[in-house]
């Protein structure tokens, strides 16, 4: 996916008389708060990182959005094995058994391991930014709309709240809204002809082995299956 800066968003709304003087940083919070409100996958970037566990625990990275799957680091000699989620109820408390699965738990801006010391990688999906460090928003002319109308919503709502604009521009831009946002989870939703292949892979497996996808980081969830009859 292609995306685009903030500023052109900033710039279309400014169009409006009503919002020529609202604030940088208020069209920024705004379209933080969109994202994760309206949060379809492709909105998102996949990234991987080191972190370095100290105590059972390591910071995130700072553009961190969600966990897609956590493995031990890679060593000379020595294979990558697969976290799972921690079930564990006293995950949290110091007093860990000596022997236990490779688990964590997510808290905070840090991760919780079942290991004491070391370095797991991580794959997650965190918001793209540009080099100031503002959100880059997805290049889908539906999606760009939609937020551009997002942030005339809030703002007419404190407007029409004062008194300032009648109801009927604010149920019009409410109206425009969802129509725009619908249209926008349409097209970023609907999967292309590889993403269908790998879908149909997943989908016609006969005896799917979720435990071996799983410590492999589903390399080959969506391959073909083949069977060879005698």
């Amino acid at each position: 996916m292609k995306y685009i800066s903030i500023k052109l968003i900033m710039d279309r709304v400014t169009r409006n008389e009503l919002l020529k003087d609202i604030p940088f940083e208020t069209v920024v919070d705004y379209t933080q708060e969109f994202i994760r409100i309206v949060g379809m996958p492709k909105v998102f970037i996949e990234k991987t990182a080191i972190v370095e566990i100290t105590q059972y625990r390591g910071k995130l990275p700072c553009d961190f959005y969600d966990m897609i799957q956590v493995r031990t680091a890679k060593k000379p000699g020595h294979h990558q094995h697969a976290f799972r989620y921690s079930t564990d109820s006293f995950h949290m408390s110091p007093e860990k058994p000596r022997w236990s699965d490779l688990t964590y738990k997510i808290q905070g801006e840090c991760i919780f391991t079942s290991i004491e010391k070391g370095a797991v990688e991580i794959a997650y999906r965190a918001m793209p930014v540009d080099e100031d460090g503002y959100p880059l928003i997805i290049d889908n002319s539906s999606y760009d709309k939609a937020l551009e109308l997002y942030i005339k919503l809030q703002c007419f709502t404190a407007l029409f709240e004062q008194g300032k604009i009648s109801a009927q521009v604010l149920d019009r831009t409410e109206q425009q809204y969802d129509w725009y946002v619908g249209q926008a989870q349409t097209d970023l939703i609907r999967p292309s002809i590889d993403q269908m292949q790998s879908l149909s892979g997943m989908w016609n497996k006969l005896l799917p082995d979720v435990q071996q996808d799983h410590r492999h980081g589903f390399v080959h969830e969506g391959s073909t299956e083949h069977i060879i009859t005698h």
